[in-house]
């Protein structure tokens, strides 16, 4: 009986998200900054940016910032879906070497991403820790690419 109850929960909890998220998917017109973020124990990255297109962004300020205490700097970079939600991620990584610092970070400015041939529907930004196990954390995702 007590699974029964435990399931129906997790369920109204699971449709009252998916209706929160219907809700505030922006329209094909909205051109608002959208922004990003991973921030594990060892590091952070965050970014803002804007929409440009089908397949592309603009306007990215992205931050890094090494946060571990070990001697790895930590990097980032973008994950992104394409139009049949396969992800795929940006080739660069860009790294911040201030380590052991929380206020200290590298930004990285009026960056731009595109692709051809098929659209950006999602975009994540992901920091690393360089070392030979990572590890890496993704974190949420953008909200859907309103010209995709």
């Amino acid at each position: 009986m007590v699974s029964f109850k435990l399931a129906g929960r997790a369920a109204a909890a699971a449709a009252i998200a998916l209706s929160a998220v219907v809700i505030h998917t922006p329209s094909a017109s909205a051109a608002a900054q959208e922004f990003i973020y991973s921030g594990p124990s060892y590091g952070y990255a965050g970014a803002t940016f804007d929409w440009a297109g089908r397949s592309s962004v603009r306007n990215i300020d992205l931050l890094v910032s090494d946060w571990g205490c070990d001697a790895k700097p930590v990097y980032a970079y973008f994950l992104f879906y394409n139009g049949s939600l396969h992800p795929d991620t940006t080739p660069t990584r860009r790294y911040d070497y201030s380590g052991c610092d929380k206020e200290d970070y590298s930004s990285y400015n009026d960056l731009t991403w595109s692709i051809s041939g098929d659209s950006i529907t999602y975009m994540g930004v992901v920091v690393c820790r360089d070392a030979a196990d990572g590890p890496c954390k993704v974190g949420g995702l953008s909200g859907r690419n309103p010209y995709a």
